[in-house]
């Protein structure tokens, strides 16, 4: 939802501006680089604030915002000042999700970080594929592009209400409360990095 999302709206917008608003190819394109900006900017901030406040509460957040952003878009689909505004902060929201999705993974699988990492990022990269087309089958069939900005609002809805019902097993075995790392403590008291087993650090 994230990472698929950031790529696929990254690659729909410029067609979206210049078919909704007639602004030329040239201002789509400025346009959607100020979106995808906010988006690469607060990945970093998505990553800081999960370490902190934990993945699974920074997702949950994420998930909320990219919902009612898109649902706007549907609705503002005749003002581009504000359209662009919601953008840019599904953006931002898209952003910070990947940032959080990335906290989560090497706590989840610690030897196969790299392995897992790559395997999402092809399943994101692959399902972005899936924005521009719904997004003119909506147009095609519907006449708007508004059902399909709601379908993919319901989509962040449903990955919202699997993740809170996921979350309840995760925070049971592998995760903290809100999905923050686990602090290991040996029997001296000292404390071992997340995902590590501490007795084969110990021999």
């Amino acid at each position: 939802m994230t990472f698929g999302g950031f790529i696929g709206l990254a690659t729909f917008l410029p067609t979206y501006y210049y078919d909704q608003f007639s602004v030329s190819k040239v201002q789509a394109g400025q346009l959607t680089m100020l979106a995808a900006f906010m988006g690469a900017a607060l990945r970093i901030f998505g990553g800081w604030i999960s370490d902190r406040w934990g993945g699974i509460n920074t997702l949950s957040l994420v998930l909320i915002t990219i919902s009612a952003t898109l649902v706007l878009c549907g609705i503002s689909g005749g003002s581009l000042v504000l359209t662009t505004l919601l953008v840019m902060l599904c953006f931002a929201a898209l952003g910070a999700g990947n940032g959080a999705v990335f906290q989560l993974v090497p706590l989840r699988w610690p030897l196969a970080t790299a392995v897992a990492g790559s395997m999402i990022g092809e399943i994101g990269a692959l399902g972005g594929g899936l924005v521009p087309s719904a997004m003119g089958l909506s147009k095609q069939y519907a006449g708007s592009y508004m059902w399909g900005f709601f379908f993919f609002a319901v989509l962040a809805l449903m990955m919202l209400v699997m993740l809170r019902v996921m979350q309840i097993r995760w925070t049971r075995t592998w995760a903290e409360k809100g999905g923050r790392a686990r602090s290991q403590t040996a029997p001296s008291g000292k404390a071992y990095p997340a995902g590590t087993n501490g007795a084969r650090l110990e021999n």
